[in-house]
């Protein structure tokens, strides 16, 4: 997973093993440990400020222009973390781009992971006039048409360190950042598998991905198999879960 600090905010890069290193009075600072992901530290990163802890990673990728660069903030419930440990998203190189997500290193220190608030449990509201069929997980869901904005599959992720269960990563389209949330976590089911058809839905007074395994089409496939129909715009408003 790609990070970004702005090269201001460092005073020395070190490479572990060629050197001394005089860390910051708070200490080192392993970043992958910290995330919750397994790395391999090769260099120190010595900050400048007070307060911050000398962060040890595990490659560097060069140096980026800010002004080529496009920064959003991070959606609602993308880190299950108080404070985020993350100030914004980057997006170098366009639609095409890697997103890097850019470190507020005084958070590292003080941030405490949240414990893990499911979906609330909702129930099923009528068939709507048209409604997209799709399937997750042996389940069949619908989604009113007026609220499917696109269909993308197979679909590119950008994934977090520290997303709450159910949140696949960060899709960028159409020059914004877009949360993905595995639909069948959405219907409080367990999470697995490797879903890539995103349904990015206009619901809860945002847009966001959902992901689902396959789409049926307006009207193939139910069956007499049971439909859900959960109320999208109550499920995805902003702090419903994560």
């Amino acid at each position: 997973m790609p990070f970004a600090l702005p090269l201001l905010a460092v005073r020395e890069i070190v490479p572990i093993g060629e050197g001394p290193v005089r860390p910051n009075p708070e200490g080192w600072v392993a970043l992958a440990e910290r995330l919750g992901l397994r790395g391999d530290p090769r260099f120190a990163l010595v900050l400048e400020g007070t307060g911050l802890p000398t962060l040890l990673v595990d490659r560097m990728d060069g140096v980026g222009d800010i002004a080529d660069a496009e920064a959003f903030r991070l959606p609602e419930r993308a880190v299950a973390a108080d404070p985020s440990p993350f100030s914004s998203a980057l997006c170098f190189g366009g639609g095409g781009g890697l997103l890097y997500l850019e470190l507020a290193p005084a958070a590292l220190l003080a941030m405490r992971t949240e414990a893990p608030r499911p979906f609330p449990p909702a129930g099923d509201l009528p068939p709507s006039d048209r409604e997209l069929l799709a399937e997750r997980a042996g389940r069949v869901l619908a989604v009113p048409l007026q609220l499917v904005v696109q269909v993308i599959d197979p679909v590119r992720l950008f994934r977090v360190p520290l997303a709450p269960e159910g949140h696949r990563g960060l899709l960028h389209h159409g020059r914004a950042i877009h949360p993905a949330w595995d639909a069948a976590a959405l219907l409080g089911g367990p999470v697995s598998g490797d879903p890539r058809v995103l349904l990015l839905l206009d619901a809860g007074g945002t847009t966001t991905g959902v992901l689902v395994d396959r789409v049926l089409g307006l009207a193939e496939g139910a069956g007499t198999l049971p439909v859900r129909r959960p109320p999208w715009d109550a499920l995805l408003a902003p702090g419903n879960a994560g």
